[in-house]
C-alpha cells in the first residue's frame, strides 16, 4: 500500500479546534480598534500667540492589551480660537505614533488642541504668550537689589589666570618701528584663553603705560588689527605696552596662524573676564610695562566689554569708547528680543548668542523673568556708572548696528551722578555710522584723551 494514503491532513483538524474556540463563550478575540491615545511629546509648551511650537505634537495609539497600532487613522483639531495644525489627520506608523506641528490663536492664554482616533480621545495643553506683557515685566526699570545681586556675582568670580604660556614670539613692525610680538595664553575657569602682548623694541623697565584693544564684532581678531589702533597715536605710538584679548570661541588670528580660545560664547559678560585675565599676564610678564593701571579702547562689542570691565577692575583709568552698548534695558534692546522673539532675530553681533541662551528659553519657559533680567542687568555699564573710570564716548546718529540711544542713557546717566569733562567726554556725531571713519575728529580727541595719561 502506497504511504500517502495513510496520511492524514491536519488542516481540517486546526479549522476543527478554531471552529470549537469560536464556539467558546469564555474565549475574547482582541479587538483591534483604538482605545488609548498616549501623549508622547509635545504637551505643555509655550509660545508667541500666533507662532507655531517649537517642537511637534506626538502621540501613540494603542488597543484595548495595550498593543501599538499600525495605520490607525488620528485627527487633529485645535479649540475654537486655538489656531490650526499642519495636518488636520495622520496614519500612524509602525510604532504606532503620528505627528502634527501646531500653530498656536492669535489670543494669549491657554490652549487645547484634541487628539482623536476612533471612540478614543486624549487632549494636549499649550500656553501662547502675550509678548508685549512679558516684555514689561522683562524690561522693568532694575531693582537695586538686582544691581547688587550682578555686583555679588562678578565678585565671586576667579578672574585670575593660570597656566600661562608663550605659544609665539617673533619680531613685528608697528607702524615701521620695531616691536617684539608674543601670543601668550592661560587657563581662566578651566578655558584656555589666547591673546597677544606687543612689546616696543628697546624700552626700559617699567616705562610703558599698557593700552588694550577690545575688538568689535563676533569673528575674532587679528594681530593686524593692531596696526590701525597704533597708527593714529603717531609720536605716542612707542609709549604703550599693547594688549589684544581674543573671546571665548573666537580666533586670534596671526600671519596665516590661528588659536582659539576655548569655552562657550559670552558676550559682554564672561568676555570681561577673559580680558581681565589676560592684563594681569600682561602685567607679569611684561618688565617694560608700567605697573597700576591701564588704558582701554574698544569698538562695539569691545566698548561694551571696555565699559563693563572699568566697573569691574580698579586697574583701568581711561576708557574710549566707540560705538558700543551700555543699557540693556532701554527701547533699541526690547525691539531685538521682540524680533528675536518672533523668530527673526536681526544680525547683529551677540544676538545669536542672546537668542539662543535667554530669549528662547524664556519663551519656552526654561528661564524665568528674573533670570534673564539679571542677563540685562550684567550687561549694562550704566547700571555701574558711577564706579567707572574716565570715559570717553563716540557715537554717530544714524549707526545702524548699536543705536545711539546707548550713549544716550550713558549720558544721561553721567549727567545725573554730576560727572562730566574732562572725567567724562561724549560726542555725538550727526550723520556718523557704526564706522569711526564717519566720525569726524574722533580719532584725534580719542589720542588726546589717552595722551593724559602723559600729562598731555
Amino acid at each position: 500500500m502506497h504511504p500517502l494514503r495513510h496520511h492524514i491532513s491536519i488542516a481540517p483538524l486546526f479549522a476543527l479546534a478554531l471552529l470549537t474556540a469560536c464556539g467558546d463563550p469564555d474565549t475574547v478575540i482582541p479587538d483591534p480598534a483604538p482605545t488609548t491615545i498616549e501623549i508622547i511629546a509635545g504637551d505643555g509648551q509655550r509660545a508667541v500667540q500666533g507662532l507655531q511650537l517649537e517642537d511637534s505634537v506626538i502621540v501613540r495609539v494603542l488597543d484595548q492589551e495595550g498593543r501599538t497600532l499600525y495605520g490607525a487613522e488620528i485627527t487633529f483639531t485645535p479649540g475654537a480660537g486655538h489656531g490650526q495644525v499642519d495636518s488636520a489627520s495622520a496614519a500612524t506608523d509602525a510604532a504606532g505614533r503620528a505627528h502634527a506641528f501646531w500653530t498656536l490663536g492669535t489670543d494669549p492664554g491657554n490652549q487645547t488642541l484634541t487628539v482623536a482616533a476612533g471612540e478614543a480621545s486624549a487632549s494636549v495643553g499649550a500656553t501662547a504668550l502675550d509678548l508685549e506683557a512679558e516684555l514689561d515685566v522683562v524690561f522693568a526699570p532694575p531693582s537695586q537689589a538686582e544691581i547688587d545681586a550682578v555686583g555679588t556675582d562678578w565678585a565671586a568670580r576667579d578672574v585670575s589666570a593660570a597656566g600661562m604660556r608663550v605659544e609665539l614670539t617673533e619680531p613685528l613692525s608697528l607702524v615701521g618701528s620695531p616691536a617684539t610680538l608674543r601670543i601668550v595664553s592661560h587657563t581662566v575657569t578651566g578655558a584656555r584663553h589666547y591673546g597677544a602682548i606687543v612689546v616696543p623694541d628697546g624700552a626700559s623697565e617699567e616705562s610703558l603705560h599698557v593700552l588694550a584693544y577690545l575688538h568689535g564684532g563676533d569673528g575674532g581678531v587679528s594681530v593686524a588689527d593692531l596696526q590701525f589702533v597704533a597708527l593714529p597715536l603717531g609720536e605716542l605710538r612707542d609709549s604703550f605696552v599693547y594688549v589684544v584679548p581674543s573671546f571665548r570661541s573666537e580666533p586670534l588670528r596671526h600671519d596665516g596662524q590661528s588659536w582659539i580660545s576655548e569655552g562657550t560664547s559670552s558676550p559682554w559678560d564672561y568676555d570681561v573676564d577673559d580680558a581681565i585675565a589676560l592684563m594681569t599676564v600682561a602685567f607679569e610678564t611684561t618688565p617694560e610695562a608700567r605697573p597700576g593701571g591701564y588704558s582701554v579702547i574698544g569698538g562695539s562689542r569691545g566698548a561694551g566689554v571696555a565699559l563693563l570691565a572699568g566697573a569691574r577692575d580698579e586697574r583701568i583709568r581711561r576708557i574710549v569708547a566707540f560705538y558700543g552698548p551700555t543699557d540693556f534695558y532701554d527701547d533699541w534692546v526690547r525691539g531685538i528680543v521682540r524680533d528675536a522673539a518672533m523668530r527673526m532675530p536681526p544680525s547683529l553681533p551677540g544676538v545669536t548668542h542672546l537668542d539662543s541662551t535667554v530669549v528662547q528659553p524664556f519663551i519656552r519657559g526654561d528661564r524665568g523673568p528674573a533670570e534673564v533680567r539679571l542677563e540685562l542687568a550684567r550687561r549694562s555699564s550704566v547700571l555701574f556708572a558711577a564706579g567707572l573710570p574716565a570715559v570717553q564716548l563716540h557715537h554717530g546718529t544714524i549707526d545702524q548696528v548699536v543705536s545711539v540711544s546707548q550713549a544716550e542713557s550713558m549720558i544721561r546717566t553721567m549727567e545725573a551722578l554730576g560727572r562730566g569733562p574732562p572725567d567724562f567726554e561724549a560726542y555725538i556725531y550727526e550723520g556718523g555710522g557704526h564706522d569711526f571713519l564717519t566720525l569726524q575728529q574722533a580719532i584725534q580727541r580719542a589720542v588726546e584723551f589717552v595722551s593724559r595719561e602723559f600729562g598731555g
